[in-house]
Order: C-alpha cells, then sequence, then structure tokens
C-alpha cells in the first residue's frame, strides 16, 4: 500500500472481510470453530489469521470486540468497518473494494459503505491499529506463500 501511495497507484482491493472471519458471526465464539465444513474462502483466511495471531484466539477476539466498539458507534457491522479501515489504509490516493455477496442481505451493508455512512475517526483507526500492532505483520508479497517463500 506504501509503494502504490507514493506511485499514485489505485488499488482494487478484495478480501477485506478475510472470508467471512472479519464479521459480527465469530464475535464471542470461545474457540476457533474447526475448518472441516467450511467454505474454501474460509478456509483460505484462515492461515493468515493463525499467522497474524500467533494461534491465539483471545488476540483475534480482541480485534473483534475493538471492531464491534468502532460499529457500536457507527451503528453498522464489524464488517463494513473493516471494510472502511482497508478503505483508509488507501488514503488519499484513492482506490476500490471489491465485496462478495453471498445474499441480497449484505446489499445494505453495502450500502452503507458506497454512500459514506461508515467513516473511521482517527481515534477508531489508532484502537484498531494498537490491536493488529500486538499480532505479526504479514511478511513477502501477496503471491509468497503460494510459491512457497513465505512460511
Amino acid at each position: 500500500i506504501a509503494y502504490a501511495r507514493e506511485h499514485g497507484i489505485k488499488l482494487a482491493v478484495f478480501g477485506t472481510v478475510a472470508g467471512g472471519w472479519l464479521s459480527d458471526r465469530w464475535l464471542g465464539v470461545p474457540t476457533k470453530p474447526s475448518p472441516r465444513h467450511a467454505t474454501v474462502s474460509f478456509r483460505m483466511y484462515s492461515t493468515p489469521l493463525e499467522r497474524w495471531s500467533g494461534g491465539r484466539w483471545d488476540l483475534f477476539q480482541e480485534l473483534l470486540r475493538t471492531l464491534r466498539m468502532v460499529a457500536d458507534r457507527l451503528d453498522t457491522t464489524i464488517a463494513n468497518v473493516a471494510v472502511a479501515w482497508v478503505l483508509a489504509q488507501l488514503g488519499p490516493t484513492g482506490g476500490w473494494v471489491i465485496l462478495g455477496v453471498r445474499d441480497t442481505t449484505h446489499l445494505a451493508d453495502h450500502n452503507a459503505l458506497r454512500t459514506g455512512k461508515v467513516q473511521l475517526t482517527a481515534e477508531d483507526l489508532a484502537s484498531i491499529q494498537a490491536v493488529l500492532d500486538q499480532g505479526s505483520p504479514p511478511r513477502g508479497d501477496i503471491w509468497g506463500h503460494e510459491r512457497g517463500q513465505v512460511q
């Protein structure tokens, strides 16, 4: 993202809710669910979540609680706050998020993002970043895992 900002490159970002992990569905769930009955997206984002959290489900729950606190203030969902956070990271250069729609129940949420109803404050961003900083940031480029270069 820093490179894109520096060079005025707009990004189209996908995976902003991590295959559904960054949603109200998982808030307060006491242990990580088994991936046995999971969707492909759910399984795909499970590994990066494990890497970031060091396998600490409690850290992931802290992130969800922080996102929920912001969402409560904005009268929206955890997923919308996650997407708004990504949009904020794009900065003045801007860009887009690619949103998946499993069914029509998500359309109202997406409309709230489109109309600018979900705007994060500097305090919101700092609260979220404080939790993110407790985990391990991604290493390498996005395809390093595919090439077996990043463990």
